[in-house]
C-alpha cells in the first residue's frame, strides 16, 4: 500500500482499512507527506514513533500478518539525538519485539527538514536516492 496521507481524516481512513484486511499476511505501507502545519495535522505533528506505528499504521487485532514493512517520511522539526530515542521505542515496545519487527532505521535530514523512518530490511538504496 503506498499512500499520501494529508490529514486527520486520511488518517482515520486508513486505520479503518487496516482493521477490515484481517486476511492480509504481509503489509508494506509507504506514507508521506511535505504539508503537517495545517489544522487538521494533529497526527502528522506526532513524532513518528514505535507508538506512532502501533496506533495509526497497523490493525488494532493482528491476526494474520507474519510480514510488516513501513517507510515513513514527513516534515518535521526533530533534533537529530531524538533518532536514537525512535529506533529505541521499537526495541523496547513488546508488541514489535514479541513480532520480531524492532530493526527500524531513522534519519533526520536537516537540510529538508525531513525526518525518515523505515523498517530496515527495506531497500536502502531506495532510502538513499530519496535523499539525492
Amino acid at each position: 500500500m503506498k499512500s499520501c496521507v494529508e490529514d486527520d481524516l486520511e488518517f482515520t481512513y486508513l486505520k479503518w482499512l487496516l482493521n477490515n484486511i484481517n486476511h492480509v499476511t504481509k503489509l508494506d505501507i509507504h506514507l508521506y507527506t511535505d504539508n503537517v502545519w495545517g489544522e487538521d495535522q494533529t497526527i502528522w505533528k506526532s513524532i513518528i514513533d514505535a507508538n506512532f506505528i502501533r496506533q495509526y499504521c497497523l490493525p488494532d487485532q493482528i491476526i494474520n500478518l507474519k510480514h510488516f514493512q513501513f517507510y515513513i517520511r514527513t516534515e518535521s522539526e526533530l533534533l537529530l539525538n531524538n533518532c536514537d530515542k525512535i529506533r529505541d521505542s521499537f526495541q523496547i515496545d513488546p508488541f514489535f519485539v514479541l513480532h520480531q519487527w524492532t530493526n527500524v532505521q531513522c534519519f533526520y535530514d536537516a537540510y529538508r527538514s525531513h525526518q525518515y523512518v523505515f523498517s530496515s530490511n527495506l531497500n536502502k538504496f531506495q532510502f538513499f536516492n530519496l535523499l539525492m
